[in-house]
């Protein structure tokens, strides 16, 4: 589980510096937030879900930053 977490968190600071570079500082600081929120939110609720198998739960934490890419772009280019 301790490879997943370090994936996860790469991924999810991969994500939040291609944001800052696009978008800019406050968007990128957003998203990483938003990625952090949603990925406890997705470990509490499959851990329940699953009975504790974290494998499963390892696997659906990468839907986190994901989302969070998806949902800053939507939010994000609405605006200009």
């Amino acid at each position: 589980m301790l490879y997943f977490w370090i994936f996860l968190v790469l991924s999810i600071l991969g994500v939040s510096c291609y944001i800052w570079q696009v978008m800019g500082a406050a968007a990128s600081i957003s998203a990483f937030l938003g990625m952090a929120i949603l990925a406890a939110l997705i470990y509490i609720l499959t851990m329940r879900l699953t009975n504790g198998n974290e494998m499963v739960t390892g696997l659906f934490l990468f839907i986190a930053p994901a989302c969070g890419l998806i949902i800053r772009f939507m939010v994000g280019y609405g605006k200009q």
